[in-house]
């Protein structure tokens, strides 16, 4: 009799086990998805490579996915995805699946392969629209028409011989202006981090000779409003000795890219993908840009992608943030995200002021929290901004940052520089 309540306390020590070990995956995989969701993958890194060895084979991959797709290895975030569609189906609920094909998307529109972009987010609409809302409906809807209107564009090209320096310039209104040839036309145009795709106006579009794609798509800008735009092709486009070709533009209304106001008409700006292609960009003091021929590696990677948005790790006091940046901002700015976590300090240290916002569509006046002295480190530098504001209103763009880093960061030093292939910011 003892020995068969003996085996019974064995069942059941067993079977305790088994649940402590199924409710522990359930904690990790909790906390793997709450930091997936809120795009924090640098702290996402360090919890999978923790954990990884409790994770089953298609868990482990699909984190991979996203992890190698932030950055930069979007080749292996390919063959993870390639693997888990394959031999993984059905491990998978509809939301995560659904993700999973917004992930290959984005892969493929980091090698510039539209018409399969767009096959996935047709796919995604077809199968899975009953988990949308009406407004990500119309957004899928949106970039698989642009996307999908350039089925027929070869993938962006470089030729890159040697080490390149532009003779570039910041403006009267510190935007960063660099010279571009597109068939024998020169121009200055603005080159911005914060430009998910390369801008040009209705104008110059045809003053350039660039091949005009007739799809209308809806283009939200900074300040929030939905601009009705055009696509364009440049064959070829030089930036200096670097010859890109097959550049997509996104062609806006001559109005929406000027400010009569101020008396300023930008031509058009130099965004992302072309910037990416560089794969190292040294933005100097003095206004000039220098891309090396070769890039450099660094230990320490201190960026992510989201998207087609660059995203960067800094620490201020305490607090380790995240911020996008922007080279065509004039000044830095926190986030409604950061305003919510650090309520009591803003309001205790800030002065509430109106401002007014710009992009393309107009300005829009915002309220903001000023704050005064904001120290921050990035990498191995420490600096303060003497004045940083705090803004109010919920951007679409930023909704999961802290802020976004601007020229007033940027001209504290002599040189920033910006790694696409080995993930990081730097400054000398």
């Amino acid at each position: 009799m003892s020995n068969i309540k003996l085996f019974f306390f064995f069942i059941l020590l067993s079977t305790g086990l088994v649940q402590a070990q199924k409710s522990g995956v359930k904690i990790i995989h909790n906390k793997l998805n709450d930091l997936l969701e809120c795009k924090d993958f640098f702290a996402l890194e360090a919890e999978y490579t923790r954990n990884q060895s409790k994770l089953s084979e298609a868990r482990k991959l699909y984190y991979e996915v996203y992890l190698s797709q932030a950055f930069g290895r979007n080749e292996k975030s390919n063959q993870s995805l390639a693997i888990l569609f394959e031999k993984y189906p059905d491990q998978f609920n509809e939301l995560e699946t659904l993700n999973l094909l917004e992930a290959q998307a984005n892969n493929f529109l980091h090698y510039y392969e539209y018409q399969q972009a767009a096959s996935v987010y047709g796919a995604i609409l077809t199968n899975y629209s009953q988990l949308l809302d009406s407004a990500s409906i119309e957004s899928y809807q949106n970039v698989k028409n642009l996307f999908g209107s350039l089925a027929g564009v070869p993938p962006q090209k470089m030729q890159k011989s040697k080490d390149v320096l532009l003779p570039s310039y910041r403006n009267a209104f510190n935007h960063m202006m660099t010279p571009v040839v597109v068939n024998g036309i020169q121009e200055e145009f603005i080159f911005d981090t914060g430009a998910n795709l390369s801008t040009i106006t209705e104008s110059q579009a045809v003053k350039m000779q660039l091949k005009l794609i007739d799809q209308s798509v809806a283009i939200a800008s900074s300040t929030q409003n939905v601009v009705q735009s055009k696509l364009a092709v440049a064959d070829s486009l030089f930036i200096g000795d670097i010859l890109f070709e097959n550049v997509v533009f996104i062609v806006m209304p001559d109005a929406q890219l000027t400010f009569p106001e101020i008396n300023y008409a930008i031509k058009g700006i130099i965004g992302f993908p072309v910037m990416d292609q560089m794969g190292e960009v040294h933005l100097l003091k003095n206004g000039n840009i220098f891309i090396p021929k070769e890039v450099a590696n660094k230990q320490e990677q201190n960026m992510f992608f989201e998207g087609l948005t660059p995203v960067v790790r800094l620490h201020s006091k305490k607090n380790t943030l995240l911020f996008t940046f922007d080279t065509g901002a004039r000044t830095s700015e926190l986030s409604i995200k950061y305003y919510k976590a650090h309520k009591i300090e803003v309001k205790r240290k800030g002065e509430m002021q109106k401002n007014q916002r710009g992009g393309a569509g107009g300005n829009v006046e915002v309220n903001e929290y000023m704050l005064f002295n904001f120290p921050m480190t990035i990498g191995e530098h420490q600096l303060s901004l003497e004045k940083i504001p705090v803004t109010m209103e919920e951007y679409w763009f930023n909704a999961y940052f802290d802020g976004n880093l601007g020229q007033d960061v940027f001209m504290k030093f002599n040189s920033l520089i910006i790694n696409f292939e080995h993930m990081y910011i730097d400054f000398e």
